[in-house]
């Protein structure tokens, strides 16, 4: 069976003595009240910093995009009591009494807001001028701070590509320079035309091998033709035929026409046929010499060609990426141009980042209230009181009971 506990005992005991609880809660409230009348009041100073999303975006090139990330909300209050920022402030403000930065966080309090985009902060002071003058200062040194590390938004990001753009712009410069000092010497135009006169003589040759080789087929059908035909006599027509021939392979043609009047028994080139034959024989080994002399040609020209070819690549190519080296760092530039104008912008923007959004005032009375510390005081001795009587009752019902229990136990 579970044993039953009496409270009768408890409550009487406490009923009994309440002038003991009362008195002992009323000495505490005294020596409270004499501590607090000793002890130098503390006064409390709070700022609100603010972290405002921005609500335009600056982009000028989309070449250069900036990452958008979330702002760490939870982490500022910690980043606030952080030994850089604590640090820059001793620095900035220096203060009677406290020479370290572990001295100076003992007066300073930070934490986040009903909203985690409202930071608090609080400085605690002895002189209430010292604690709103010391929690403003250090809201400043905190908002310049997490502008330069979160948001961007700082003097030193505009420097920055500042620099590079100079950097740029020398680049560019000796880009430029570089394809003025090419395009002095550039021998592509020179070489092109060069080439282009070669090609023209070269389509001349080969016009004069294809002719050659024409009146070459023509002035041996002629021979074969009068070497099997049976006429002693070499006819009117075929002398004609052979006549104009010979004045084609000499180059003797005239685009103007020419009549001619012959008389019957008037003769071109040769009524013999032998003769005719070792004329049009004649004839054929000098369209021979002029062929060997035209592919003569034609091989000493090719090589010259060939060469003017690769100069003409060499210089396309050289001129190419010079121009291309230029295109690349003057995108480059610009491109660092349009992000400074960004900067420059977004530095001098207000509506957005970690911002101050309210500066302490003075403050009028002492963080630390006697009358809730007296009170507090008061509390706590009868509650210390009420704990002493009830174990003492405990102890007393304790020792009641062992007798009967040793007694049952014999």
């Amino acid at each position: 069976m579970e044993e039953e506990i009496d409270l009768r005992p408890y409550i009487e005991a406490v009923v009994k003595r309440w002038y003991w609880i009362v008195g002992v809660a009323v000495l505490a409230a005294i020596v409270a009240f004499i501590v607090t009348s000793f002890s130098p009041p503390v006064y409390e100073a709070t700022a609100l910093v603010a972290v405002v999303a921005p609500r335009d975006v600056v982009q000028l090139d989309l070449r250069i995009r900036e990452t958008t990330t979330t702002q760490p909300l939870r982490a500022f209050p910690q980043l606030a009591l952080s030994d850089q920022v604590l640090q820059t402030l001793l620095e900035q403000r220096p203060i009677a009494g406290v020479d370290t930065v572990q001295e100076l966080r003992s007066r300073l309090g930070a934490e986040a807001g009903d909203d985690t985009s409202i930071i608090q902060l609080t400085a605690t002071s002895q002189k209430p001028e010292e604690a709103a003058a010391l929690v403003n200062a250090w809201a400043a040194v905190f908002v310049n701070w997490a502008n330069e590390v979160y948001t961007g938004q700082s003097s030193q990001q505009v420097s920055f590509f500042e620099e590079q753009l100079v950097a740029a712009e020398a680049e560019l410069r000796t880009a430029e320079e570089a394809l003025i000092t090419f395009q002095a010497i550039n021998r592509t135009e020179i070489i092109s035309n060069t080439l282009a006169a070669y090609a023209i003589t070269q389509s001349e040759y080969l016009t004069a091998q294809r002719r050659n080789g024409q009146l070459t087929r023509q002035v041996q059908e002629l021979r074969d033709q009068l070497a099997t035909a049976n006429t002693q006599p070499v006819t009117l027509a075929d002398q004609l035929t052979a006549l104009s021939l010979q004045l084609q392979a000499f180059g003797a043609e005239t685009a103007v026409p020419i009549q001619l009047q012959v008389a019957d028994s008037a003769t071109l080139t040769t009524a013999s046929r032998n003769e005719q034959l070792a004329l049009l024989d004649s004839l054929l080994a000098t369209l021979a010499a002029q062929a060997r002399q035209i592919e003569a040609e034609l091989a000493a020209i090719e090589p010259y060609m060939l060469a003017l070819q690769q100069q003409r690549e060499e210089a396309n190519t050289e001129y190419n990426r010079l121009l291309r080296n230029q295109t690349v760092t003057e995108s480059a530039y610009m491109a660092l141009a349009h992000k400074v104008e960004e900067k420059r912008i977004t530095s001098q923007d207000t509506s957005s980042g970690v911002r101050l959004a309210s500066q302490a005032g003075v403050p009028t009375s002492p963080a630390n209230s006697s009358r809730l510390l007296i009170l507090g005081a008061a509390i706590l001795g009868g509650v210390l009181t009420t704990a002493v009587l009830l174990g003492l009752v405990w102890w007393q019902q304790l020792e009641i009971t062992r007798p009967s229990d040793d007694g049952q136990a014999n």
